[in-house]
């Protein structure tokens, strides 16, 4: 029983091992990598690549925040081939997600994509909302660098519902934290649309002395179309100048941005594809040894059973052989003067008692002398039942030549096997015992 427990413990785990090794071959991507690199498709326009990427990340789900970007992702993308039904499905899950992780950077940003998705289906009301969300909880949670990420979209809504008052609190609130340059561009466009010129003049130019070039080359551009509206076409022409060296400027710093990215993603993946190479190669080792050790098992466990047949066999064989001894030795005694004289006389003398101890220790391998050593505490009476027993006379017999009821000797018989195998037994097991000791011992 305990080898077949063993067996199948060792079935179990080779499952295990088994389930295990192709689950892991069916994911050696996690869901960073896949989001990095859609992100990379993203930037170089190949949208159904990126798409691609950002499902296997959500399906990944081996790392929650990722798995929400890349949602975001889809659902961004989605609105930009003008798939809104799938877009608010992406973001209704991300949102979802958000919330149960309680992620409040991760909720701003999808209650921004959420109202981008009611704008662009001119449900503006919705968007207001949405939006009104998105700056409760940058409000309640002090994430004040959250902010650039909604203000611009949220002050742009509000002036196309004609609330500039609304705008300009929104303006105040961001540059009263960081004036840096996406701030200045923001409140360079307000207070331009708002025909605040000087006040637009002054954030662009403030905005030309930060170190961000995105944010400085679309400064450059208002800046120039500002002075052509003045007809000042020289002061013009240096803006525009200055603002194509600054698109060539971001160009080239996010080409750099993106080699670093491929060389990132790069690295890593190949760092991943070694340790997959790596757990596939342990996997299988795992599993050949539990296959070497479940062989093992069954070659010895079929060996100890060969054995076990062999010496249960032999064990037989000497039985048998041990039975043909005593067969022989009780036919050989009942045909002595002294079986006869028993007989008849029903009792023992000394003197023959003498000459069965003899004949047993002759005929019968030293049955007296060896059952006396084994059994040291075997009181005389009960050593001549003993041989009488081997001899194979009845109980009437034994009763008669003893000078006991048959009852007694049933009753001595079973004491004899108590006080020799310190259990409970029956006389017939006793005599079982003695006709074939000492041939075969512990029968």
């Amino acid at each position: 029983m305990q080898f077949e427990k063993v067996i199948c413990i060792i079935k179990a785990i080779i499952f295990v091992i088994i389930v295990l090794f192709f689950v892991g071959c069916s994911a050696n991507d996690n869901s960073q990598t896949c989001y990095l690199r859609g992100q990379m498709l993203a930037e170089q326009n190949r949208v159904a690549d990126a798409m691609r990427e950002y499902l296997l990340a959500v399906e990944s789900d081996d790392d929650a925040e990722y798995v929400e970007k890349a949602l975001c992702e889809l659902g961004r993308l989605s609105m930009s081939r003008h798939d809104m039904q799938q877009a608010s499905a992406y973001l209704e899950q991300a949102w979802q997600m958000a919330n149960d992780r309680d992620d409040v950077c991760q909720k701003v940003m999808v209650l921004r994509d959420m109202g981008r998705l009611s704008r662009t289906e001119h449900q503006l009301d919705d968007a207001l909302i949405f939006f009104a969300k998105a700056d409760s909880l940058i409000q309640l949670s002090s994430a004040d660098s959250l902010k650039l990420y909604v203000y611009p979209e949220y002050i742009s809504l509000l002036m196309t519902l004609n609330r500039g008052d609304d705008a300009r609190k929104l303006v105040s609130q961001l540059l009263s934290n960081h004036r840096s340059g996406p701030s200045c561009l923001v409140a360079g466009r307000f207070y331009l649309e708002m025909g605040i010129t000087d006040s637009a003049e002054f954030f662009f130019q403030k905005c030309m002395e930060t170190d961000n070039v995105n944010s400085r080359a679309s400064a450059a551009m208002y800046l120039g179309e500002m002075s052509g509206e003045a007809n000042d076409w020289e002061q013009a022409y240096g803006y525009a100048q200055e603002c194509a060296a600054l698109v060539d400027s971001a160009k080239l710093q996010m080409q750099e941005e993106n080699a670093n990215l491929v060389s990132s993603l790069s690295s890593q993946l190949d760092v991943e594809r070694e340790n997959y190479r790596l757990y596939r190669m342990m996997a299988v080792v795992i599993v050949v040894s539990i296959l070497v050790l479940f062989f093992v098992v069954v070659f010895v466990r079929s060996h100890i059973a060969q054995l076990r047949r062999q010496q249960e066999a032999e064990q037989q064989a000497l039985v048998n052989r041990a039975r043909s001894s005593q067969e022989h030795l009780v036919e050989e005694f009942r045909n002595t003067r002294l079986y006869r004289q028993i007989l008849l006389e029903e009792s023992v003398t000394p003197e023959q008692w003498e000459e069965i101890v003899v004949y047993l220790n002759k005929n019968a391998d030293g049955f007296s002398e060896k059952l006396v050593a084994l059994y040291p505490a075997i009181k005389p009476q009960e050593m001549q039942s003993c041989m009488l027993l081997k001899l194979e006379f009845t109980n009437q017999q034994i009763a008669a030549i003893l000078c006991k009821t048959q009852q007694a000797i049933t009753n001595l018989r079973k004491r004899l096997y108590q006080k020799m195998f310190d259990k409970e037994g029956t006389a017939d097991e006793l005599n079982q015992f003695l006709r074939l000791f000492p041939m075969k011992k512990g029968l």
